[in-house]
């Protein structure tokens, strides 16, 4: 009689296991790739929305080769949970917090990669409770490391001088004035 029971309990877990191969066909055809996973993706085709690449360009005109402009950076490449503060279970938290956010923009330095600000653009979304929630998680975890932080509203045009001096300060201002007067 165990033995019965013993048959009955296999023949099971492989119709199981049968079913369960089965069911991970998309549109009655087996996922040809057994190296990637059962769902099937597509090109996004472009890494930044149209109001991020015209902020990038004006970005790339202020910042003048002094720094390097990363896109789309995930926070926990920036950040991570502070060393001996937590134990295993509250760092994997803490982590958990950043893990899926990032960076619209950050600036490293051209030759050694250390991060020297990042940067948030702020467009309508930023105005839904949810996505305010976030910005103040956002900039207190950035604050709390001690990494500069800069936010810009989304604009249709940019002046470049303006935006080179909310960067790096008056002295690119002054500089920015002084080619205006040539120009």
């Amino acid at each position: 009689m165990d033995l019965n029971v013993v048959a009955i309990a296999v023949g099971v877990i492989f119709f199981l296991v049968l079913i369960g191969r089965l069911s991970r066909r998309t549109n009655g055809k087996p996922n040809q790739s057994a190296t990637t996973t059962d769902y099937l993706y597509q090109s996004r085709n472009t890494l930044v929305t149209k109001s991020e690449l015209a902020f990038y360009r004006a970005l790339t005109v202020s910042v003048k080769n002094r720094h390097l402009i990363f896109s789309k950076v995930r926070i926990a490449d920036v950040l991570s949970p502070k060393k001996g503060e937590y134990d295993k279970s509250n760092w994997r938290r803490a982590f958990n917090q950043i893990a899926c956010k990032h960076y619209d923009f950050v600036l490293c330095d051209p030759e050694t990669l250390d991060i020297h600000m990042v940067i948030e653009l702020d467009d309508s979304s930023h105005e839904r409770n949810d996505r305010k929630k976030r910005d103040v998680f956002v900039d207190a975890a950035t604050a709390s490391a001690g990494v500069t932080f800069k936010r810009f509203k989304v604009q249709k045009t940019y002046d470049y001088f303006e935006l080179e001096n909310e960067l790096y300060g008056t002295a690119s201002a002054e500089t920015a004035k002084s080619e205006r007067a040539l120009a």
